[in-house]
Formats: C-alpha cells, sequence, structure tokens
C-alpha cells in the first residue's frame, strides 16, 4: 500500500503517473504448502540427506498471497486461457445454490518432485508468479527440470486435496517461476491421450 497527499494539478497528474506503471496485470492466489518440506539440496544439487529436515517450523514460503501475471495476447490485447483453476467443490446437481467462495483461489502445492507434462496439441497456460519468498526457494534450488503439483482442496469428489490441475517450475533459466495450469487431473488424462 502507499497513499498520496495530493496539492496541486501537477502533484495529481505525477500520482497518476506513478499509479499507473505499478499496475500489472494480474490474479491473485492464495498458495499454502500441502505435506512435508522438500529434502534439502546440497551445493552440487543433489538430496543432501545430512542436513536436518524442519518440516513444523513455518517458513515465509509455506504461504504466499501472490499476484500471478496475466498476459494480453498481443495481438487482441486480451489474455486468453485455456484452462479454469478447479473450484473448491464438487458440484451437486440437487444444490440450488453454488456454496460461497473466497476471492482469491487457495492453491495448495507438493513439496515432491515430479516430472513435467506436455504433449503435443495439447495447450496449458503459463503464468509467472510475482516474486516471494515462494519463488526465491524454488529458484534457491536450482531444479528447473522437475516441478511440485498443484491442488486446491475438496475439488475431488473422493479425495480431500482432489486432483492435481498443474504445477510450479522454475524458469529453465532459474529468473522466474511459472504456474503451468492444465486439464484437471492431468497426470492420468495426458498419457491416455
Amino acid at each position: 500500500g502507499r497513499s498520496y497527499c495530493v496539492r496541486t494539478q501537477r502533484m495529481l497528474n505525477q500520482c497518476l503517473e506513478s499509479l499507473v506503471q505499478k499496475v500489472q496485470s494480474g490474479v491473485v492466489i492464495n498458495f499454502e504448502k500441502s505435506g512435508p518440506d522438500p529434502a534439502p539440496i546440497g551445493e552440487d544439487g543433489l538430496v543432501d540427506s545430512s542436513r536436518p529436515m524442519n518440516s513444523f517450523a513455518s517458513q515465509p514460503w509455506h504461504s504466499c498471497h501472490k499476484l500471478i501475471y496475466v498476459r494480453p495476447n498481443p495481438k487482441t490485447g486480451v489474455p486468453v486461457g485455456h484452462w479454469p483453476i478447479p473450484e473448491s467443490f464438487w458440484p451437486d446437481q440437487n444444490s440450488p445454490t453454488l456454496p460461497p467462495r473466497t476471492a482469491h483461489p487457495v492453491v495448495r502445492f507438493s513439496c515432491v518432485d515430479c516430472e513435467p507434462m506436455v504433449i503435443d496439441k495439447l495447450p496449458f497456460d503459463k503464468y509467472e508468479l510475482e516474486p516471494s519468498p515462494l519463488t526465491q526457494y524454488i529458484l534457491e534450488r536450482k531444479s528447473p527440470h522437475t516441478c511440485w503439483q498443484v491442488f486446491v482442496s475438496s475439488s475431488g469428489k473422493y479425495s480431500e486435496l482432489g486432483h492435481p490441475f498443474g504445477y510450479l517450475k522454475a524458469s529453465t533459466t532459474l529468473t522466474c517461476v511459472n504456474l503451468f495450469v492444465m486439464p484437471y487431473n492431468y497426470p492420468v488424462l495426458l498419457p491416455l491421450l
């Protein structure tokens, strides 16, 4: 947050210019860690089992309320997305109304290293995360070829965590972290396709 005390027309123009520069097009998401912390990584980039794991102490990267940048299409100026972030409930045809939901989706991430999956001709959405303790932690692990799956609690019919709908992955240049949004339960769907 920031406040401006405007006393003249010139100051008003300067303040508006300052605000316009800070505006980013994006969506705010609550990222929450699910499950244990990952094993620490040593200097050589391999798992270091000699360093203690402390899964119980809360770290700043365990919970982040941050923006994902939604870049507009350069030709049309309209953002394009193929897949939604799942709802935190399973639809019930007998319910006359939809359950209330938070303004910002709560996306849970699992710290288990997985293979990033994509297949030809099946679109996916890729959003850059705003810098945060979470992005810093992922980049410091220097693992651009693995990813952490993301979930929305209660999005599946029979499991509390639901199925993965995408993953967090460091860019190959280790300059940023991206959220890849895929079809719901993509680890099962992609091999079938």
